[in-house]
């Protein structure tokens, strides 16, 4: 499950994962990225995960997919979560990508809407 976050806009969109994510949900959070990708050449990401417990292969396999055609549009992106093997893994990730990443607590989430903003 996902929703898209009501203080997306522009190149700026937030999106925020529950509990299970299914290839559905990846499909449509990589449709809402490509349109603003179209429009403005890059995106600024934000993830709030809240609950995260289970991806499905299938999602995992198309998310990957959508990372290796799309890595280079995403300028930043700011994960928000209060779980700390979360953070590690935001640490890896940027290791790899080459992009500004940033881990935020839950109680940081308006400090990293600014960093995405500015």
């Amino acid at each position: 499950m996902f929703e898209q976050l009501t203080a997306s806009g522009g190149n700026v969109l937030g999106f925020k994962i529950g509990e299970n994510i299914t290839s559905e949900d990846v499909r449509k959070i990589g449709v809402a990225m490509s349109d603003a990708i179209s429009e403005f050449g890059n995106v600024r990401l934000l993830i709030e995960i809240e609950g995260f417990r289970h991806m499905e292969p299938e999602a995992l396999l198309e998310k990957l997919r959508f990372a290796r055609d799309h890595a280079g549009e995403i300028e930043r992106m700011a994960v928000v979560s209060s779980r700390t093997w979360i953070k590690s893994w935001v640490k890896i990730g940027g290791l790899f990508t080459h992009r500004e990443v940033e881990h935020f607590d839950r109680s940081e989430i308006e400090a990293a809407w600014e960093w995405l903003r500015g």
